[in-house]
């Protein structure tokens, strides 16, 4: 089945600077860095196209976030990046993509760096969470907010709605 979610790739320089401090050994499962982002809105089995103009109508042209990875947590079965926001503007995108659409409303922007067995024990993650506790990324701007598709454990970008620099 094909969900649907939005999010904020990681550009090459915040992705080599978490790739030189990350280190995930089993029996975690590392998130192979293409895929690593910040997601934004989690949509799940959703049509493409009206998900996509709902984006168009509601994101586009809005001020983008200033974005960088600060500390670590996990959540279900998963290690994460916490993001932090120098402005208000990723509330403000997440409100407008209709981040709760489909999802948790616990759910808050992160990045997903290893995975393990929902059966097995969450200490590796936890420990992970630890090691990353202190992590601090570089600052980063997205220019765009992305519409995947996630099948099978691929992500496909379907398309991007733009986003105006900050002042």
């Amino acid at each position: 089945m094909t969900r649907l979610f939005s999010a904020f790739p990681l550009p090459d320089a915040v992705a080599d600077h978490l790739a030189d401090h990350l280190r995930v050994n089993p029996p975690l499962r590392a998130v192979p860095r293409e895929q690593w982002h910040v997601t934004v809105g989690y949509y799940g089995a959703d049509d493409p196209e009206a998900r996509l103009r709902s984006l168009r109508d509601r994101v586009t042209g809005l001020v983008a976030p200033e974005l960088r990875l600060n500390g670590s947590g996990t959540f279900s079965a998963v290690a994460l990046l916490v993001v932090e926001d120098r402005t208000p503007n990723l509330v403000a995108v997440a409100e407008a993509a209709e981040a709760s659409a489909g999802g948790h409303p616990e759910y808050s922007p992160h990045v997903t760096v290893a995975r393990w067995s929902r059966e097995g024990s969450g200490e590796p993650g936890r420990a992970l969470a630890a090691e990353l506790a202190g992590y601090r990324g570089p600052w980063w701007t997205p220019s765009e907010l992305v519409l995947y598709a996630s099948e099978g454990g691929r992500y496909t970008p379907l398309d991007q709605v733009g986003l105006h620099a900050p002042r």
